[in-house]
């Protein structure tokens, strides 16, 4: 048995070479009477991406002793109009319900995650949820409080954020915009793609969110509050060797929009 756990039902393969040919790595090949196996000293080099198994039209192969049967088949697609429409629709919320999600959906979002794309198939983001309104209150209220004396007494730590003062003043939730949860994506300092990951994994969760009826905003203020108080890294338990991507804010939306908006035309060309 390899590493890997790398098997091939050969009762039901049919060598088409699916597996091999989609291996990005290329550590399979025809072995005796054509079935696929796997080279000898390349496990090394295996992305983890499961592609042999997914590929197989018979599903007769299984890695990492996954059962090709347990996997969610091909089929079921949102409709090409109802997936734009989505992209169409997608608007940053900044107006919450003071609810908490509730924890079906909660689960959902977070399984989610596991089929996000990341470089190299490099599986190790880390994703901090505020996932109770009461955590998110006194986040708030301290990085709020904090936000307040910095405005009276040394407004020029805070860089673009001055322009806020009489809101924050006032009272005002700028930063958090009274949303219920918070979402801290962060990457390991070694990993591939630790600028990117993030971000791509944000975009998934804000669609998938936005399916499900909530609403979201991608929160540079929040993520810049992270670097004027490094403390709040730990607070939301941010491992060691990690560095923050993103945050995004959700939560039940409170306020509701009937259409989309008219964009100007995207600055598109073709390369000749």
């Amino acid at each position: 048995m390899n590493g890997l756990n790398f098997v091939v039902d050969s009762k039901k393969c049919v060598r088409c070479g699916a597996c091999i040919r989609d291996c990005a790595p290329g550590i399979l090949a025809p072995g005796e009477g054509g079935i696929p196996v796997l080279l000898p000293e390349t496990e090394s080099r295996c992305t983890r991406c499961q592609h042999c198994l997914a590929v197989c039209p018979v599903g007769a192969v299984s890695i990492f002793g996954r059962n090709p049967a347990e996997s969610v088949p091909a089929g079921n697609l949102p409709a090409p109009e109802a997936m734009l429409n989505l992209i169409r629709l997608r608007r940053s919320c900044r107006s919450y319900r003071r609810e908490n999600v509730d924890g079906k959906t909660l689960g959902k979002l977070k399984a989610m995650l596991s089929w996000v794309p990341t470089g190299v198939n490099n599986h190790r983001l880390d994703f901090a949820f505020v996932d109770d309104l009461a955590v998110m209150d006194e986040i708030r209220a301290s990085v709020n409080s904090r936000i307040v004396e910095l405005m009276e007494n040394r407004p020029e730590t805070l860089g673009g954020l001055v322009r806020y003062r009489e809101q924050v003043l006032a009272g005002k939730d700028v930063i958090f915009r009274g949303a219920p949860h918070m979402l801290v994506v962060s990457a390991p300092e070694d990993s591939p793609c630790p600028a990117y990951d993030p971000t791509i994994a944000l975009s998934y969760f804000e669609l998938y969110a936005n399916s499900l009826g909530l609403g979201t905003v991608w929160c540079g203020l929040a993520a810049a509050m992270f670097s004027l108080f490094p403390e709040l890294a730990v607070r939301v338990g941010i491992p060691a060797g990690y560095r923050l991507g993103y945050v995004m804010l959700f939560g039940p939306a409170a306020v509701r929009y009937p259409r989309a908006t008219q964009p100007e035309p995207a600055a598109v060309h073709s390369v000749r």
